[in-house]
């Protein structure tokens, strides 16, 4: 479980963080009027970066996070008076294993996750989904145990059973990603989308505009777009991009990105 004060950067918001920004200022304002913890959907990195930011205006509240293992990438968040210690059950998560017939079927993430939400659950309902190669497992609001154990019967074309397990069966998860860093002359969305997977900006241009890129899983059509620290772009066909850091210019004034890569 990660405990953390305001921790600074992405204080860059779009427009379109505003419903998210507003959700948790009604949360933050609960807390502390109430004085009681509030427990918050799963999170991705950017809205945790988010939640970080905004809660530097409060002196008194602590926001804890917990996604069901220590690296969790999507997490849920409490955000509590001081005197609070959250434990693992405060935050309403159950962890799944999906049993299928591995000689027949080869199930993958955007399978997985097309089930899910396929089967009427919304995506901030959910954290993480995780293999090791071979086995896979996902994290669910806890409260949803029984309405996803009846509606998720199938993945893809295969019979599938979710059996519920504790915490201390996770997976070790496979890790395909590379930490890479790159130079850029700019942070727009094509620019950064284009030095990752070698492409020409017009070639990560058209990308964009057909609707195959996404920030934060939401699809962008703007290639002008400008992309900010904990910013996780998905490019269909191409794999996952995270920007875990802009560590500033290089001496040819380009921006000098820290970022995770997955290639498909």
């Amino acid at each position: 479980m990660e405990d953390k004060k305001g921790v600074m950067g992405g204080g860059y918001f779009r427009p379109e963080e505003k419903p998210f920004i507003d959700k948790m200022s009604d949360i933050l304002l609960k807390a502390q009027t109430m004085y009681t913890p509030q427990l918050t959907d799963f999170l991705n990195l950017r809205e945790q970066t988010i939640l970080n930011n905004l809660i530097n205006k409060y002196d008194d509240l602590f926001v804890h996070y917990f996604g069901g293992y220590d690296s969790a990438e999507r997490v849920r968040g409490i955000i509590a008076p001081d005197y609070f210690v959250p434990q693992e059950s405060d935050y309403d998560i159950s962890m799944y294993e999906i049993r299928y017939p591995e000689k027949f079927a080869n199930l993958h993430h955007g399978q997985i996750l097309g089930s899910l939400t396929g089967s009427g659950i919304d995506r901030d309902r959910f954290g993480d989904i995780i293999t090791d190669g071979e086995n896979w497992q996902f994290f669910v609001f806890k409260s949803m145990s029984d309405y996803i154990e009846e509606q998720v019967k199938k993945i893809g074309p295969f019979k599938v059973h979710l059996m519920e397990k504790d915490f201390q069966d996770l997976l070790l998860p496979k890790d395909d990603s590379t930490d890479e860093t790159i130079n850029v002359q700019s942070l727009r969305l094509d620019t950064i989308v284009a030095t990752v997977y070698d492409l020409s900006r017009q070639n990560a241009k058209v990308l964009v505009d057909h609707g195959k890129v996404q920030i934060n899983w939401a699809v962008n059509k703007n290639a002008s777009s400008f992309i900010t620290i904990t910013d996780t772009l998905s490019v269909r066909g191409f794999g996952r991009i995270r920007i875990n850091d802009i560590m500033g210019r290089s001496k040819n004034n380009k921006y000098i990105l820290f970022v995770n890569v997955i290639k498909k």
